[in-house]
């Protein structure tokens, strides 16, 4: 969803309504799956149009889950609909007017050059995830504001690890205040772990608090987040700050998310942690694309120019 928001912001759109389909991911527990996936497909059923509104419409997606209901417009709206797409959609007909790609997605033997997806009428290629902008703080940053995050497809979050590499930033003179977030996602024994091994000597703010967690992304100097969320990964990339990543054991290099981290790390914009050291990169580098609006505006020409 924060993706399909960046996007908005991008192109200066206000979200008039926000549809969330329920889906299972590649480390939900069987059971839960079951679960899950009948709540999908009582959530498709309902993102479903049953006929046309008048006027034209914008859609933002992303998830396999919402191609199914974008076609179902498609099908309503014809060129009427405007649609956008984060991530990599796998539809075989053109129903989408732009998909902004993540380049970790190719596959072997992919080129970026020419690529292309039967799903979307263009294809842009990009590094990361697009992220929102971060309010803007009137006071200097100061302090390292480190994020950890919870169960997902490539990394290990280990307490025991990620204690050890905050102890030993502490060690090497971080400059205080050293605040800790926790995600959604994060398991409480997990959350547990890092309070009672870290006491008083940092910060804690709440996995609910998002006006915490926001004012200190925007109020730290620089950042340590833990592999697993591209989402917070290049929310602290997007500020123009050093940014290290955690060292966890990653069971599955080849799946894409330990792919994008790879690659930030070769690119340089990030260093891991303890003891790397990150080259700032520049601010609103995950900012969403302009050529994807660009896309867009010309999309908004022709309807003007065909009313």
């Amino acid at each position: 969803m924060n993706q399909c928001l960046a996007f908005c912001e991008r192109a200066g759109w206000r979200a008039d309504q926000i549809v969330q389909i329920v889906s299972p991911g590649r480390m939900t527990p069987p059971l839960k799956r079951i679960g899950l996936k009948l709540r999908r497909r009582i959530d498709t059923w309902r993102a479903t149009p049953a006929a046309r509104e008048a006027g034209p419409l914008r859609i933002v997606a992303s998830g396999a889950a919402a191609e199914r209901v974008v076609a179902a417009y498609r099908s309503l709206y014809g060129e009427h609909l405007f649609a956008a797409f984060s991530g990599r959609p796998s539809w075989s007909a053109p129903i989408f007017d732009v998909a902004l790609v993540p380049r970790h997605s190719l596959k072997p033997g992919e080129q970026e050059s020419g690529f292309g997806l039967p799903a979307a009428k263009r294809s842009i290629l990009r590094r990361g995830v697009p992220v929102r902008r971060a309010p803007a703080s009137s006071d200097a940053p100061q302090g390292v504001f480190a994020m950890i995050g919870g169960v997902n497809k490539a990394f290990e979050i280990d307490p025991d690890r990620i204690v050890a590499q905050i102890e030993r930033l502490l060690e090497n003179g971080a400059p205080p205040p050293f605040t800790v977030a926790f995600s959604r996602r994060t398991p409480a024994g997990v959350e547990s772990w890092l309070r009672a091994a870290l006491g008083d000597r940092v910060f804690f703010v709440d996995r609910r608090d998002r006006a915490g967690f926001e004012t200190a992304l925007v109020g730290a100097a620089e950042y340590v987040v833990t592999p697993d969320s591209l989402t917070m990964l290049c929310e602290a990339c997007d500020t123009g700050k050093p940014v290290r990543v955690f060292d966890l054991v990653c069971f599955d290099p080849g799946s894409t998310t330990a792919r994008c981290v790879q690659d930030l790390l070769d690119g340089g914009e990030v260093a891991l942690a303890p003891d790397g050291e990150p080259t700032p990169p520049p601010a609103g580098c995950f900012e969403a694309s302009g050529a994807a609006v660009e896309i867009y505006e010309q999309w908004e020409a022709r309807r003007l120019q065909q009313a």
